[in-house]
C-alpha cells in the first residue's frame, strides 16, 4: 500500500474526524512536507474536507477529514464500495434497509393475525348464537 492510499484509508476510517498533517505523517512513517503534499490532493476530491482541528493530537491546526454519507436508519458512515442501497436522496446499509423491510412486513403480519383473530371470533359467536336458536327452537 503506497503512503497516499495509508493516508487516505487513516482519514477515511476516521470519518467525520479530522487528522493534521503532523499525526498522518508519524502514523505513516514519511516527512512532514511528503504528508501536506498528499493532503492537498487529498482535498482536491469532493468527500475531503479542511478542518481546523486535529482529533488525535488535539491541536488547533488545519486537519484533513473525510465527510462520509450517513445512513438513514443507523447515522453510521456509509463509505465507498459498502454495501448500501440509495433510495432518493436516502442512503442506507443494505443490512439497515432488510430491517426496514422486515419491520414493514411484522407490522402488516400482525395487522393481520388481529384481523384474522377478530373474524375467527366473530365466527364463533355466530355458531353460537346459531345454537341457541337451534336449541330454542328444539325445545
Amino acid at each position: 500500500m503506497t503512503t497516499a492510499e495509508t493516508a487516505r484509508c487513516l482519514i477515511m476510517d476516521a470519518a467525520g474526524e479530522a487528522l493534521c498533517d503532523a499525526c498522518l505523517a508519524l502514523a505513516c512513517s514519511v516527512s512532514l512536507a511528503e504528508m501536506h503534499e498528499l493532503t492537498e490532493e487529498l482535498l482536491t476530491s469532493a468527500r475531503f474536507q479542511r478542518r481546523d482541528k486535529c482529533v488525535s493530537c488535539r491541536h488547533t491546526v488545519p486537519a484533513v477529514a473525510y465527510s462520509a454519507k450517513k445512513c438513514t436508519h443507523c447515522s453510521r458512515p456509509v463509505f465507498p464500495g459498502d454495501n448500501a442501497i440509495e433510495a432518493g436522496r436516502d442512503i442506507l446499509h443494505a443490512a439497515c434497509f432488510r430491517v426496514l423491510a422486515s419491520d414493514e412486513s411484522i407490522r402488516l403480519s400482525r395487522k393481520l393475525n388481529q384481523e384474522s383473530r377478530r373474524l375467527i371470533e366473530d365466527a364463533r359467536r355466530q355458531m353460537r348464537e346459531q345454537r341457541g336458536r337451534q336449541s330454542g327452537a328444539s325445545s
